[in-house]
């Protein structure tokens, strides 16, 4: 029998992901720092992701081992991984409000992954068609500083990916004030595997035209 190399997707808060490979290569996204709440990511890295220079963002120095840093657009590559930054903002403003945000996408064991950041604003077709074909879109959905529910289904819409995992949105945890996921999440097939989501290419939902994605909400702890 093949063997089916699984993906480790886990929460940690925020914006923040472990994502774990079937080799354990290891790739962190937007690690925080303690003023936002979450209990402290105690993890090793060999890669993590900066989207932009706010602290609930980029505190790297939370995230053991030492890890490759990537942060901005252009293609990258760290680990063995390459990565595509695409350059955005995280406001509606051109960035007047809150500054630049880098959408990532990179692929693990043949699974897409396109993180988005604190993006703020609808995509431009350019940018769209720059992330290609995303399994995997872990999306703001909080509103206030970033997308809110109904921008982010949109953009969700645009980019038609298999599975969206929600991200920064209110829970006990977070510090300040942002929307619960609630009415980013009514209305469609929700999937609520706890802390880690395991994924294969080979088991990932088919996609395609006139297809909903699944959406996969996780616990942070």
């Amino acid at each position: 029998m093949e063997r089916v190399i699984v993906l480790k997707i886990t929460w940690l808060g925020h914006s923040c992901f472990k994502i774990e490979d079937g080799s354990g290569k290891v790739v962190v996204t937007d690690p925080f720092d303690e003023a936002v709440g979450y209990p402290h990511p105690k993890v090793k890295a060999d890669v993590v992701t900066v989207s932009h220079d706010h602290h609930d963002h980029n505190h790297v120095a939370a995230i053991g081992g030492k890890p490759e840093v990537v942060r901005g657009p252009g293609k990258k590559a760290a680990a063995g991984i390459e990565f595509e930054g695409i350059a955005t903002y995280h406001d509606e403003k051109g960035g007047r409000l809150r500054g630049k945000n880098t959408i990532f996408s990179f692929e693990m064991d043949g699974v897409r992954i396109c993180h988005m950041g604190d993006l703020g604003h609808q995509l431009g077709e350019k940018e769209a068609a720059a992330l290609g074909d995303v399994d995997v879109l872990m999306i703001p959905v909080g509103g206030v500083y970033t997308l809110d529910a109904e921008g982010a289904k949109k953009v969700v819409g645009q980019i038609k990916p298999k599975v969206v995992i929600p991200m920064h949105f209110m829970t006990p945890a977070l510090t300040f004030q942002i929307d619960p996921p609630d009415r980013f999440l009514s209305g469609q097939r929700v999937e609520r595997p706890g802390h880690t989501f395991a994924v294969s290419k080979e088991r990932l939902p088919k996609g395609g035209e006139g297809e909903e994605p699944v959406i996969v909400l996780l616990d942070y702890k």
